[in-house]
């Protein structure tokens, strides 16, 4: 096990395949390299027991499956069986639905998509995992798996068109599953542009955005969040250095954010300290794990700054 210990420190954030000047496709080789090492069964604890969760409860946290949907409790979701005519899916994905902090982001999406009347329902505990971090550590076979399950219930219910919170669930269901799906930031610049949306208040702050891997270098959107937070009236938005396509990781990708990190200066905290340099007084993130990434990364650092996701300012910009 000693001499593959670096091969799963790879946040698969693929910096390095986009800017080899040979054009090697380093990210892709390690997936690959990870995937032999799976089937000999030489695998760390902890990924491994981060893959026997999804096996047997479709999250990485280890938490039943039939607490999926707690975090609508007492909010107005419709289900799909209580919204069989819905448009949209709103596929809220594992870190929304069972991490703490995470499951406040979606019920303010809910909140929104009910102000601007959307189309919409969940699947609650019938609701699995996508798949992309599985696939990512070199799990192909668990990956399939969760792959055909998701098909079968998205085609039991009619599904045509998805939306996603989660970077990683937009990429692995656009690019691996080759489905139509949308982003839940998508849907609510599209409200605000067509004055569905409107703010009541400012945000008189300074804010700086993290890219996150999944949404940026796997993606190419870039523009979209940055427009978001500048609708936004009295924001005062800054860059950091490392952005855009140079954008630092998180340390999140490739199942690392349930992981902990070997080394004193952790990508989190790296990419903290980034953030703190530009004065900001929230990072705004776009990303469940970015978020858990880098809550933790400015606690360690010791920095006096808010980890906020993009759709948590929209929201006290329109009902506070």
């Amino acid at each position: 096990m000693q001499n593959f210990d670096q091969i799963w420190f790879c946040t698969t954030c693929h910096l390095c395949q986009d800017r080899c000047p040979r054009g090697i496709p380093l990210t892709d080789e390690i997936v690959k390299a990870r995937a032999e090492l799976i089937e000999t069964g030489n695998i760390p604890p902890d990924v491994r027991d981060m893959l026997l969760s999804i096996q047997k409860h479709r999250n990485p946290f280890g938490i039943s499956r039939f607490k999926r949907d707690n975090w609508a409790k007492d909010l107005n979701v419709p289900n799909v069986k209580m919204n069989p005519n819905f448009e949209y899916l709103f596929y809220v994905g594992c870190a929304n639905s069972f991490d703490t902090r995470n499951k406040q982001i979606a019920a303010k999406t809910v909140q929104i998509f009910n102000e601007i009347g959307l189309n919409y329902a969940v699947l609650g505990k019938e609701e699995g995992c996508c798949g992309n971090d599985v696939k990512m550590v070199g799990e192909e076979g668990l990956f399939e798996m969760l792959k055909e399950e998701n098909i079968k219930i998205f085609e039991k219910y009619n599904v045509s068109k998805i939306i996603v919170l989660s970077p990683h669930c937009y990429h692995v269901f656009k690019n691996e599953y080759g489905l139509d799906v949308k982003l839940a930031i998508e849907i609510i610049y599209d409200a605000i542009m067509n004055g569905e949306l409107k703010f009541k208040s400012g945000i008189e702050k300074k804010i700086t955005f993290h890219d996150p891997c999944y949404l940026g270098r796997y993606n190419g959107i870039y523009d979209l969040p940055r427009e978001l937070i500048k609708a936004i009236p009295l924001v005062e938005f800054i860059e950091m250095q490392r952005s855009k396509e140079r954008s630092f990781c998180c340390g999140g990708g490739g199942g690392n954010a349930i992981r902990d990190y070997p080394n004193t200066d952790r990508p989190n905290v790296i990419r903290a300290r980034e953030a703190a340099k530009t004065g900001a007084e929230i990072l705004a993130v776009a990303c469940p794990f970015c978020m858990m990434m880098l809550e933790d990364g400015v606690k360690t650092a010791g920095i006096e700054m808010k980890v906020v996701d993009i759709i948590e300012l929209i929201w006290q910009a329109i009902f506070e």
